[in-house]
């Protein structure tokens, strides 16, 4: 029974059910390879629990600079990470900002909105970044009949609590040097490509990160770069010397 349901789902037929559709086929194929789902909200699914929610799950490229969503919006969904990075923004009184967190492969984006709560803060690329986007009524279907996955999501919003806590107290610390050199380590470990590339902010959202300007992040930057330390790519990409500036890091 299991490998004939696995066939009729991944096989395009004509069909007025959406899962048997050709791009219902595709998202099921999709799920079932992703490497992401491991780590993610649905790692303990089996395939044909998969293949039954797969089709009402779209994905969206969202090209860096662009918003996912604004603090105050009331998407109908929450987002998964699959590839590149996002920053979590919170705007202050004065009409600054902070960068609160950055999101990276496997994350998971809007958990506040399984309490009907507006989002926290604004998202926004920093690299191209491609997300899943699951319906709330996806995840609160599967949470009534899967017990697990109310863990699983206390799990993540637990992680995504010690990230913050982590950032305020990594980031604030140390001289801008070594913040700097902590923030590129950072970079290359949570979000390096396989060939170890990292996709640098923009200067306003380096300083906005560690609580420095950015004349100072941009210095620190380009002396990293100076004494090889960083090697640019392009605009935004580089490789670094993890070794040496995590030595910086440490105050060594």
């Amino acid at each position: 029974m299991r490998a004939a349901h696995a066939y009729r789902v991944l096989s395009p037929v004509a069909s007025e059910d959406p899962a048997l559709t050709p791009e219902g086929c595709r998202r099921a194929a999709r799920c079932r390879a992703c490497t992401v789902r491991q780590n993610a909200l649905f790692v303990n699914l089996t395939y044909d629990e998969l293949d039954a929610i797969a089709w009402k799950v779209p994905e969206e490229t969202i090209p860096a600079g662009e918003t996912l969503y604004r603090s105050g919006d009331q998407p109908g969904t929450i987002f998964i990470l699959r590839s590149g990075l996002i920053k979590l923004e919170t705007y202050l009184s004065d009409g600054s900002y902070r960068i609160v967190r950055l999101a990276r492969r496997s994350d998971l984006l809007g958990l506040e909105r399984l309490l009907d709560s507006p989002c926290d803060h604004t998202a926004i690329a920093l690299a191209d970044t491609e997300v899943c986007k699951v319906p709330l009524e996806v995840v609160r279907q599967v949470m009534a009949h899967q017990p697990w996955l109310s863990t699983q999501m206390i799990r993540h919003w637990h992680q995504a609590l010690q990230q913050a806590d982590g950032w305020l107290a990594q980031y604030s610390l140390g001289a801008g040097r070594q913040r700097v050199a902590r923030f590129l380590v950072d970079l290359h470990d949570l979000s390096g490509d396989d060939q170890g590339r990292i996709t640098i902010p923009s200067r306003d959202d380096v300083g906005a990160i560690l609580g420095i300007t950015k004349e100072t992040a941009s210095r620190l930057i380009a002396d990293f770069h100076r004494t090889g330390l960083l090697t640019k790519i392009d605009q935004q990409r580089a490789t670094i010397q993890r070794a040496p500036l995590a030595g910086i890091a440490e105050g060594e």
